[in-house]
């Protein structure tokens, strides 16, 4: 399963790069007893359109037909990582300054809006109180929907 992973991985970033578009992550796993290989993009300029969808689910079923390392039919679903995406990296921080973001630590949960990032330190703005959070002590960290 992981040599799939891995493999799908390499084909969908060849895609994404020719798209300008980044490869956000790729699941294959077995739910109900069907297979669903699941490919997540992103598009660091702007946001993912059902388009740049269709055209990698298009590129990367013509490649993975010609190749066939699935041995099982499977359901391909290729998606953004949504309005309450992962913030997996500094990169992903310093993309949402001013947008409003849920971050947990190990004894704590913050909910406020990116203010800024220096030194691999995260400042949100949470009801008006600055708080200041270390990269390394952040558990896990979304985008939270701003209505």
């Amino acid at each position: 399963m992981r040599d799939i992973v891995s493999q799908v991985k390499k084909i969908s970033e060849k895609i994404c790069k020719e798209l300008q578009l980044e490869l956000f992550d790729v699941k294959y796993y077995n739910k109900s007893g069907r297979w669903f290989l699941e490919v997540i993009i992103d598009n660091p300029y702007d946001y993912v359109s059902t388009k740049d969808c269709e055209k990698v689910s298009r590129a990367l079923e013509y490649e993975l037909d010609k190749i066939d390392i699935i041995p099982s039919k499977y359901y391909l679903t290729v998606s953004s990582p949504g309005l309450d995406r992962p913030l997996r990296n500094i990169n992903d921080f310093e993309r949402f300054i001013n947008h409003k973001v849920k971050i947990k630590t190990q004894t704590n949960s913050y909910i406020g809006y990116i203010k800024n990032i220096k030194n691999n330190i995260i400042a949100i703005d949470v009801n008006g109180k600055k708080i200041e959070i270390k990269f390394e002590e952040i558990k896990n960290a979304n985008l939270e929907i701003d209505f």
